[in-house]
């Protein structure tokens, strides 16, 4: 979570929907309110400053929709777009809430230019196989990665193997 606090890129591989204590999101808060001031006066990009913001603002279960809509808009480029997506989207499926399947459809799209082979295929297993966890309009509590992919692996063994299609085949790179 810290590495939306740095200037350079953060990693578009990287899970940003762990949930957090509620002291370390209220320190997270007052860093990216900090380091948002100072780098509008050193005319220093700060989109993912804010994209923190809205984290910190979903895990104090705030409803952040219409924040993640104004950053859609605000977004400058591709890879700004790609993160705010990845990121609402790993909010979204860490309590298991309808929508979250087609962010973090729609970020692995537009991340797809930016990742490493590795970092490409490790989105692309664990896209899948988070797309076997049943969403619902009424949010459960959130969970960590490892517990989402544990559920979501045994949903795929009782389901014999075949869950639910990530928004894209790969067969083409992974057979």
């Amino acid at each position: 979570m810290t590495a939306l606090l740095r200037v350079r890129r953060p990693l578009l591989s990287a899970w940003y929907g762990t949930p957090l204590p509620r002291d370390r999101v209220a320190r997270l808060q007052v860093a990216a309110q900090d380091e948002l001031q100072a780098r509008l006066c050193s005319g220093t990009p700060c989109f993912q400053l804010h994209v923190l913001q809205l984290v910190c603002r979903f895990q104090g279960q705030a409803d952040v929709g219409l924040a993640y809509e104004k950053l859609l808009t605000a977004a400058q480029d591709v890879f700004e777009q790609a993160l705010l997506e990845l990121v609402y989207g790993q909010l979204l499926i860490s309590c298991k809430k309808a929508g979250a399947h087609q962010h973090l459809a729609d970020g692995f799209v537009l991340a797809a230019d930016y990742l490493a082979s590795a970092d490409y295929f490790q989105l692309v297993r664990q896209h899948e196989l988070l797309a076997c966890l049943p969403l619902s309009e009424t949010p459960s509590l959130p969970q960590p990665l490892e517990s989402l992919l544990a559920e979501a692996a045994v949903i795929k063994q009782l389901q014999g193997g075949t869950g639910a299609q990530f928004g894209h085949a790969h067969l083409d790179t992974l057979g």
